[in-house]
């Protein structure tokens, strides 16, 4: 009986070891799965998958950085985006240092000074196209139509047509000319050839940045000599943008603002409305581009992709900020601009561009005040990025991909709706809509429709001036 039990006992033993193997193999299978960092595809990993303490979503102290979870549950208030580095008191010098230095006045020639209009809030953005009749009527025509009547300031082409100047002036825009230059050898050398013009060309005064990272550097001059642009501020891409209403309409005062810098985020897998097709949302920590764009600059090391996975792209065309925060912004992405272009050609345009430096930069909490700082949900808030969900890359043939429709979403009258927002929000219209072009096929049409947003009159020359203007 005693052999019985002790046979008993072996045997319970081994069952027990051979369990415990197959345990410790099974664990060791799904770390390993963990750890290894997706490529271009969405994530099929839950973020709470990895250590939150190594990938920077929960700091030293405690912070917890990115809670998406909380805005899936119907918390939005209690979402954050917070860059995966803790708040560092020297960085904030820094980037203090560099709001107090001195901003050059502007470099290009001012053509037209508009009256001081009603609002203190701005509207900024480089548009030196040499006809932009259509693009003005949508942009700044959407604007004054949807009752935003503060500061428009743009950059424009020396030879502007005369219709189009008559139509800003009666719009109340200040402009200024922007000519074309060529670049400083000095960031030439060694960079790659491209036919984008804002990546091949300077300005004159500005030889020594790209158009495409010049304009920050023209809006950081042109904001400091407007005296009455003390409101909100907003930098933003001209040719692709469009307003259902005025963008600042749901800020409230500046002065009493918790944040005083804000960026738009792109569609993620988080704010996905077809989550069954995460091939419609883009993580930043997923995206080749962005390895692409800075990965040669700023080195592998220092760009780990799965620190964000699952961390919204955010958007460089749409910018807001207090009249501090957006200087804030600006002064930083233009220093970062310069110092990139002394580092060598990796660093330089079009080897690395605007939108992935400030996403760099945003993440890694370069632009200090890390919680006066925060991010927009997408299909939350003044804007709309629908770039990406009008683009379904699983349809063949690729040229049918874009001018999807069925993210979109509509309210009775027709205007498009941020799908995050809830019916009584002031914000459920979104008002602007950014990157609009990807949509064309049915996006045109609509403008059609709803010309009332953005003319009054078929003809641009019949246009009423704004009412402080006649004045």
């Amino acid at each position: 009986m005693v052999n019985a039990y002790l046979l008993s006992l072996k045997t319970q033993s081994r069952l027990f070891l051979t369990l415990a193997i197959l345990l410790a193999i099974q664990t060791f299978i799904l770390t390993s799965k963990l750890s290894i960092p997706t490529t271009d595809g969405p994530s099929s990993v839950p973020i709470s998958s990895s250590d939150p303490h190594a990938i920077g979503l929960i700091l030293p102290d405690g912070t917890v950085t990115f809670t998406p979870e909380e805005f899936q549950a119907g918390r939005p208030e209690k979402y954050v985006n917070l860059p995966n580095v803790p708040v560092d008191p020297g960085r904030n010098k820094v980037v203090q240092n560099l709001m107090e230095e001195p901003v050059p006045p502007p470099a290009e020639t001012l053509l037209h000074e508009a009256t001081t209009p009603p609002g203190s809030n701005t509207i900024v953005g480089l548009a030196s196209y040499p006809k932009f009749m259509d693009g003005w009527r949508k942009m700044v025509g959407s604007l004054r139509n949807n009752g935003y009547d503060g500061h428009i300031i743009v950059g424009v082409n020396p030879a502007i047509p005369e219709e189009e100047r008559n139509y800003l002036d009666r719009m109340g825009v200040t402009y200024y000319a922007i000519e074309v230059a060529d670049c400083s050898a000095s960031i030439l050398n060694g960079v790659s050839s491209t036919g984008n013009a804002v990546r091949a060309k300077c300005s004159r005064g500005l030889e020594d940045m790209k158009l495409e990272w010049g304009r920050y550097e023209m809006a950081r001059r042109w904001l400091k000599a407007c005296e009455s642009c003390t409101g909100w501020s907003m930098v933003i891409d001209t040719r692709d943008i469009f307003f259902q209403a005025d963008p600042f309409l749901s800020l409230g005062s500046p002065n009493e603002a918790t944040h005083d810098l804000l960026f738009a985020e792109e569609i993620a897998q988080y704010t996905n409305t077809l989550p069954e097709t995460p091939h419609r949302a883009t993580n930043i920590g997923e995206s080749v581009r962005y390895r692409v764009h800075v990965h040669p600059c700023y080195g592998k090391e220092n760009v780990k992709a799965h620190e964000l996975v699952d961390r919204p792209m955010l958007c460089s065309g749409t910018v807001i900020g207090t009249s501090d925060g957006i200087h804030r912004f600006l002064s930083v992405l233009v220093d970062e601009f310069r110092e990139n272009n002394d580092k060598g050609p990796q660093c330089r345009s079009p080897a690395t561009t605007d939108q992935w430096t400030m996403n760099y930069l945003y993440y890694k909490g370069k632009f200090g005040f890390i919680h006066e700082t925060k991010t927009l949900s997408w299909g939350t808030g003044p804007v709309l990025t629908v770039g990406k969900p009008c683009v379904n890359s699983a349809i063949e043939p690729k040229q049918k991909a874009n001018s999807q429709k069925d993210m979109m979403v509509f309210d009775e009258n027709g205007l498009i709706l941020n799908p995050h927002e809830k019916d009584d929000s002031i914000v459920r219209v979104a008002p602007a809509l950014h990157q609009y072009d990807r949509c064309q096929k049915w996006i045109n049409p609509w403008l059609v429709e709803h010309k009332e947003l953005f003319m009054r009159t078929d003809r641009p020359e019949d246009e009423p001036a704004m009412a402080w203007v006649r004045q």
